[in-house]
């Protein structure tokens, strides 16, 4: 299993405008063989601030979804906003557990 956790810092009232296009990816995406979790949240203590969780079965799941239409169009909407910094990464749940 893969994870992904992050998050992205977009500019000033950018949430608002990209908020449709997150919601359409998300929802796309759970649909997606091989996606256990996909997530978006507002951070409560900064609206700009955008968490990110992702779950999936197998490097061929994730990239499927990142060559999915519906991946692009998100991608197209978030080259529009300005993102002030991002941290995303990318971890393999067997090299994670062996480290409990």
């Amino acid at each position: 299993m893969l994870l992904i956790e992050g998050w992205l810092k977009l500019g000033t009232g950018e949430f608002a405008k990209m908020k449709d296009a997150a919601q359409a990816v998300v929802a796309a995406t759970l649909a997606e063989d091989g996606c256990l979790h996909y997530s978006f949240a507002q951070d409560i203590g900064d609206p700009d601030l955008i968490r990110i969780s992702e779950r999936w079965r197998d490097q061929e799941a994730l990239a499927a979804h990142s060559a999915s239409a519906h991946f692009g169009a998100f991608q197209k909407a978030m080259a529009a906003a300005r993102v002030e910094g991002a941290d995303l990464r990318l971890y393999s749940a067997e090299e994670v557990s062996k480290l409990m």
